[in-house]
């Protein structure tokens, strides 16, 4: 038997998977679309304000990690779930800080762009474009883990619900 995870945890897992998948499919579906395409232009306003709102939560479930039971996992399991937490954190970053033109939330508030010089904004473009591929190779393989460890009779998947 497993241990499950808090109830915290698991809510900001499921939060975080729900976020991250949604801003990889979308983020890169909608490469198919020509730049003026309305859809395209949809995904890529909604994409950073819901991914700003995420920002927190990643904290939370960061701080977490890092603070509950269990998180100093020095296995290949361990190595991968730091990795993710890097490429998250290395997505939220880049993705704030790329950004050209000031954020407006739900039409609530708006938020500043932090970066001016051309040159640097299209360096963090690149940076976030690497972590954002990097990002969804690993979140495939964590997938693959488990999937493949459901099928050996290891209930991983129990931690979780």
């Amino acid at each position: 038997m497993c241990t499950r995870y808090s109830r915290s945890r698991r809510a900001l897992h499921w939060l975080s998977a729900v976020i991250i998948l949604w801003a990889s499919v979308s983020g890169f579906g909608v490469q198919a679309f020509p730049p003026g395409c309305a859809i395209r232009q949809w995904v890529e306003s909604f994409n950073p304000q819901i991914t700003s709102v995420f920002i927190p939560f990643f904290a939370w479930r960061l701080w977490l990690k890092c603070t509950q039971p269990g998180s100093a996992n020095l296995n290949v399991a361990g190595a991968v779930h730091w990795a993710l937490y890097g490429l998250v954190s290395a997505v939220l970053v880049t993705g704030v800080l790329m950004m050209a033109t000031p954020v407006t939330m739900f039409g609530l508030f708006t938020l500043p762009s932090l970066v001016h010089d051309a040159v640097w904004l299209a360096r963090l473009h690149h940076w976030h474009q690497l972590a954002c591929m990097a990002l969804a190779a690993l979140v495939g393989l964590h997938l693959a883990a488990v999937v493949w460890h459901q099928m050996r009779g290891h209930t991983v998947m129990a931690r979780m619900r």
